[in-house]
């Protein structure tokens, strides 16, 4: 549960990043437009930049108090913080990937061995194959993934419990 509510407070924070602009944008009105080779006056030019200054500040001011609200749900551990340049691995959680990813390997149906992987064999047992004494199957989701992407399945990392 706290892993789904970080990545919505993760989410939520990049949307308003993207829109940030926008919504500045939104928030100008009265805007005084200026003509090419005609001289702009003092007082038009001050007023634009206070219009937007006042745009930005507001708009500065929401954002400030929505971290706060998310600050709550606590922070995702950043990509570089276990070197690999990818956020840590949950064992069992599926990735979508356009390559390779540390701690993880391609969820396409293969057979592991129970002893070398037992706490993701804890987690899926032999819901997707196996024999369930020596070895388990990944599920397969090869079929399902988009064109040069790869669904990638954790089989190293933070175990379910400990979050």
């Amino acid at each position: 549960m706290k892993s789904k509510l970080a990545f919505l407070a993760g989410l939520t924070a990049g949307v308003l990043a993207t829109l940030s602009a926008a919504l500045i944008a939104g928030q100008l009105t009265g805007l005084i437009e200026f003509t090419a080779n005609t001289p702009a006056k003092a007082a038009e030019v001050n007023s634009n930049f206070l219009a937007v200054k006042t745009a930005v500040d507001d708009n500065h001011a929401r954002i400030s108090t929505l971290e706060t609200k998310l600050a709550k749900f606590g922070n995702n551990p950043s990509p570089s913080a276990n070197g690999t340049g990818v956020a840590q691995c949950v064992v069992g959680e599926i990735r979508l990937f356009a390559g390779s990813v540390a701690g993880a390997m391609p969820a396409a149906g293969q057979l592991l061995p129970i002893n070398q992987n037992q706490a993701l064999f804890s987690l899926l047992g032999t819901k997707f194959g196996g024999n369930g004494m020596t070895n388990f199957a990944l599920p397969n989701l090869s079929d399902v993934a988009p064109n040069g992407l790869t669904y990638t399945i954790c089989t190293s990392g933070i175990f379910p419990s400990q979050i």
